[in-house]
Order: structure tokens, then C-alpha cells, then sequence
């Protein structure tokens, strides 16, 4: 279940919602308070899955979405082409998944992957 964060806690490396797009931050500076107004926070964070860079600017105290990130690991059951079916190494599902272009895996080697929010991203070989 995603979770809300205040933007003035977000650190580099964590992970937000923007543009209903998971994204991970890479940057994050605040602004001091002004004599009218409160602290604003400017985050740089690019898309998991799009890999787009977003930039946003809120108040130190708005609400932001922190998706839930499943950290797993699997081992490649069958492979053809990008798609692999991966059996998962704690609940011995299996799960289609497309593998990265970059990622030189064969059957029988186990990897490392995350689910966030019934998305799956590879992210490499264990």
C-alpha cells in the first residue's frame, strides 16, 4: 500500500510518485522561509520505467506518494527472446517478465528484480 511522505523528508535515492509515474530521487533542496510564505523543496527524480527526468517545486509540508517496492529474487525457469518466465525463490510462483536488452542471462541463473505497484523491473543478474 503506498504510503505519504512529507516532500521536506524526501532524500536522495528514495522513492515518490510524480505524474503517477514511480520515480526515484536524485536530488532534493529547500528553500528557507520567507516571511509570508514556508519552506519550499525542489526534487529532481527520474522515472523507473521511462527513465524521464521530473522536476517538481512543494511547500516543505505537502503530502507525497512513496510506492511499495518489493525487492525479490528469482531464477530464470524457461527464456526466449526478452521474455523470460521467472520462478520467484520465496513463493516458487512463476511470472512472465521482459528482461533488459543489456542483460545477458540464460536459463537456470537467478536475478534480481522489484515489484512496484504490480510493475516488475529487472535489475540484474544475482
Amino acid at each position: 500500500m503506498p504510503k505519504q511522505i512529507e516532500a521536506s523528508s524526501v532524500k536522495s535515492g528514495s522513492m515518490i510518485m510524480l505524474d503517477g509515474e514511480p520515480c526515484e530521487v536524485r536530488s532534493m533542496s529547500k528553500s528557507s522561509p520567507g516571511k509570508h510564505g514556508s519552506a519550499k523543496c525542489k526534487i529532481k527524480a527520474r522515472g523507473v520505467f521511462d527513465e524521464k527526468d521530473r522536476h517538481v517545486t512543494k511547500p516543505g509540508d505537502a503530502n507525497l506518494m512513496s510506492p511499495d517496492v518489493n525487492k525479490k529474487e528469482g531464477q530464470i525457469v524457461s527464456k526466449d527472446g526478452n521474455i523470460a518466465q521467472v520462478m520467484d525463490m520465496d513463493t516458487y510462483e512463476t511470472e512472465e517478465m521482459q528482461l533488459p536488452a543489456d542483460l545477458d542471462a540464460s536459463e537456470g541463473q537467478q536475478l534480481k528484480y522489484w515489484e512496484i505497484d504490480g510493475r516488475i523491473l529487472v535489475k540484474g543478474l544475482k
